[in-house]
């Protein structure tokens, strides 16, 4: 079974981080192929990556999908994300791990702005 797990960089301020937590409840209640949606914060904020994946992983979910929700490809995107995943798969070597692009390199982002500058 197949889960996703949404992780943001995590703030100081619940407003912040309270934004995520919506949007993954909005995304959970889409129709997807993932059985299991959980969030994730790098920092500030909870759950960390490794409890989401925890989580996944005592729901028997092993086929992990991580989407960073990052605007550019910083040095959360590039290096502490896969960092931490490398050290999942050595924690639950029976998981499977997939880092989706960021979300900053989705080509509907042009449709986004424009939609929402259009008058």
């Amino acid at each position: 079974m197949k889960s996703l797990i949404v992780i943001a960089h995590g703030s100081k301020k619940d407003v912040s981080n309270n934004e995520v937590l919506e949007i993954v409840k909005q995304i959970k209640q889409s129709k997807t192929q993932y059985a299991l949606i959980e969030p994730a914060f790098l920092e500030f904020a909870t759950p960390s990556i490794d409890k989401s994946v925890q989580k996944s992983v005592d729901n028997n979910h092993l086929e992990i999908f991580i989407y960073p929700y990052f605007l550019n490809s910083g040095k959360h995107v590039t290096s502490d994300i896969p960092n931490a995943i490398k050290k999942l798969e050595i924690k639950y070597p029976k998981a499977k791990f997939t880092i989706l692009p960021h979300f900053g390199q989705s080509n509907k982002i042009n449709k986004i702005i424009l939609s929402d500058t259009s008058l």
